[in-house]
């Protein structure tokens, strides 16, 4: 039998960070999400509550197994109340499962600092003339006694500006597209390294930036994985971040649906609830339907990962598909609300441009259409 249901532990889980999400992280999203500053004080908050050690070794702090559900749930969850914050989970997850490939010194340094939310780590693979080619990416890491010279520029970087450190993908001088590329752990204050903040209209707190690497010294104890390998490494763990941050998008837009719903019955015109009127009400009822729709298909890709199973496409069909369904409820929900969905006061506004990040953060839709598109395409070339 198919069953939709989540396990008693997974339910739990998800009712402790609601309560927390609605009553500690909803009422100051709007003060943070204003600011550049990372809330490292709300970051530690989630260490305490285990949310950022899900799936990680259980010696450096972790919950030890292995579920993408779960933390999927923990960041759909924590994004109700404040969808920047509720970035955190993902990228630990995304940086801390390549960490456990590295040496035990880096290890031991990052991994609970990590996970008890005291320190962050960015992932440095974007470039200025790569985009979403992550393979075309031309930052250098030259041999050198003990270990490599870096020399390079990375863009787009989250967490750039309140890192400790970052992984960063470099390639072997004369190497080309994903071949020959590696990662490397490299401290953000060490000689050579400058980081420039580049903030956008959104997601302020996440403290994006670019880094540049001026013949930075890597020793050979802070290569992480398999030296030539690092591109592959990657991105198969971006099938988990995708369909996580569609997620995300989804927690953001179900405040924003439940909020217009409240304001739908208090708010009247010619005596009467405005939630009366159909063009009142058949949005919100469409809108709901879509982000059904978009959190179950998150919730299967992540569901194929657990259980080791292709997800791959479904994965991106999981980040182009769910941040639109989310954009466009926030954008009605904000259109219900009349001129105070617009206010600065309200959260509508700021949701918005925070979720607009991620139609483009983490690979476009065009990008997730053509891995898509390729897998279709591979099962109408079998002949039957």
């Amino acid at each position: 039998m198919v069953s939709f249901a989540f396990d008693d532990e997974h339910e739990q889980f998800r009712k402790s960070l609601e309560d927390f999400s609605r009553k500690e992280l909803a009422p100051h999203y709007r003060e943070r999400a204003a600011s550049t500053e990372f809330p490292f004080a709300v970051f530690r908050q989630l260490g305490e509550l285990g949310v950022l050690g899900i799936g990680l070794p259980e010696e450096f702090g972790g919950s030890g197994e292995d579920d993408p559900v779960l933390l999927g749930l923990a960041t759909e969850t924590l994004a109700y109340g404040d969808v920047n914050l509720a970035s955190a989970p993902v990228q630990i997850g995304l940086i801390a499962s390549q960490l456990v490939h590295g040496t035990r010194e880096v290890q031991e340094r990052y991994l609970p600092a990590m996970i008890e939310g005291r320190e962050t780590v960015a992932i440095a693979l974007t470039e200025p003339g790569s985009g979403s080619d992550a393979s075309a990416l031309s930052t250098v890491a030259r041999p050198e006694n003990g270990g490599w010279l870096l020399s390079g520029e990375k863009t787009a970087i989250t967490w750039a500006c309140n890192a400790s450190a970052a992984l960063v993908y470099a390639r072997e001088p004369g190497s080309s597209r994903a071949r020959g590329v590696s990662c490397f752990l490299v401290p953000l204050n060490a000689p050579g390294v400058t980081v420039r903040p580049a903030p956008g209209m959104g997601c302020l707190p996440l403290g994006w930036g670019s880094i540049h690497f001026d013949s930075v010294f890597v020793p050979e104890e802070h290569l992480v994985g398999e030296q030539g390998r690092g591109f592959h490494t990657v991105m198969g763990h971006f099938d988990f971040s995708r369909a996580a941050l569609g997620l995300m998008c989804l927690g953001a837009a179900r405040a924003s649906l439940d909020e217009a719903a409240v304001y739908a019955t208090q708010r009247e015109t010619f005596g009467r609830p405005i939630g009366d009127n159909q063009g009142v009400s058949f949005q919100l009822a469409e809108h709901a339907t879509y982000l059904e729709a978009a959190r179950w298909m998150c919730y299967r890709a992540l569901w194929l990962r657990a259980e080791h199973r292709p997800h791959t496409s479904l994965a991106s069909m999981s980040k182009w598909w769910p941040p639109v369904v989310a954009k466009d409820a926030i954008e009605s929900a904000m259109k219900i609300h009349g001129n105070l969905g617009y206010s600065a006061e309200f959260p509508l506004q700021q949701r918005l441009r925070d979720v607009m990040a991620y139609l483009v953060a983490d690979g476009t839709a065009e990008i997730q259409k053509r891995i898509i598109s390729k897998e279709i395409l591979a099962r109408g070339s079998v002949s039957f």
